[in-house]
């Protein structure tokens, strides 16, 4: 079983030294791993690499394969030595055709305390990671580490499993689009992340980052982080919002938005649903 998720967003950039225009878009990934013994877990991630930045979704089946009716179960995830950071609000616990909001009891390591769980039964619980701003950058993969306690009459039952992601390092230029909330309510404030990464040896200038915001979206703020890790609030000369909802993110401070090579630039835009 995987679990996928789409987010899309564009961006053009030009060689250093040439008038040629390139884009791109933002991309698709998916992977699947295999149940542990015991309490029977499988996680699962939506995306098999990552950006700094990027929100990844995690989704989690628990089944009880004991012959014991567990009275509840407890969910902990390491989030990769804390270079992953729950997404508030992200929380969903599916059981049958039930599908509810779950707020974990601790964020550190995170943990969630389930239902009661009968003979057979399977749940499942999803949440979304958001990968640190400052990782390191020796950093190239991240595994966290899922545990599973079943609670019986007589004591416990446990289950483990694992997921590792690596790092995007196909040199080449690519674009991921991700969200701070999975859900909001009308004037609550979240943030839209587009994260453009320059995988390549040769350096890009004049990026431009472009993204059809919904109709209903009101934009209150926009940021740029930069390669040196420096994130600026832009003014209203370096974007524009047009009839369409379409934000165009052309400068920082006025001049180019530069991409060199084997650096990544963030772009936040904050905003409300009304």
């Amino acid at each position: 079983m995987a679990t996928t998720i789409t987010n899309q967003g564009t961006a053009s950039y030009q060689f250093e030294n040439s008038g040629e225009i390139m884009s791109v878009s933002s991309n698709e990934n998916q992977t699947t791993l295999n149940t542990s013994s015991g309490l029977g877990i499988t996680k699962n991630s939506s995306s098999d690499n990552f950006l700094p930045g990027e929100i990844i979704t995690y989704t989690i089946q628990i089944t009880n394969n004991s012959n014991q009716y567990l009275s509840g179960v407890r969910v902990i995830d390491n989030l990769a030595n804390n270079n992953l950071a729950y997404v508030l609000g992200s929380g969903k616990l599916t059981v049958g055709t039930l599908t509810y909001p779950v707020a974990p009891i601790a964020t550190n390591p995170l943990t969630f305390a389930l239902q009661q769980l009968n003979v057979g039964q399977s749940m499942t619980l999803t949440y979304d990671a958001q990968v640190i701003f400052n990782l390191s950058p020796s950093i190239l993969t991240l595994t966290n580490t899922v545990e599973a306690i079943g609670y019986t009459s007589t004591g416990t039952i446990t289950g483990f499993d694992n997921n590792t992601i690596q790092k995007k390092t196909n040199g080449d230029v690519t674009l991921t689009k991700t969200a701070s909330r999975t859900s909001v309510f009308n004037m609550q404030n979240f943030d839209y992340f587009l994260t453009l990464s320059n995988g390549t040896s040769s350096n890009r200038t004049s990026a431009v980052f472009r993204d059809f915001l919904p109709n209903n979206f009101n934009v209150t703020a926009v940021y740029l982080r930069t390669n040196n890790g420096i994130v600026v609030q832009l003014g209203p000369n370096d974007y524009s919002i047009d009839l369409n909802n379409l934000i165009t993110i052309s400068s920082i401070n006025g001049s180019n938005i530069m991409l060199p090579a084997g650096t990544i630039v963030t772009s936040t835009i904050s905003g409300y649903f009304s």
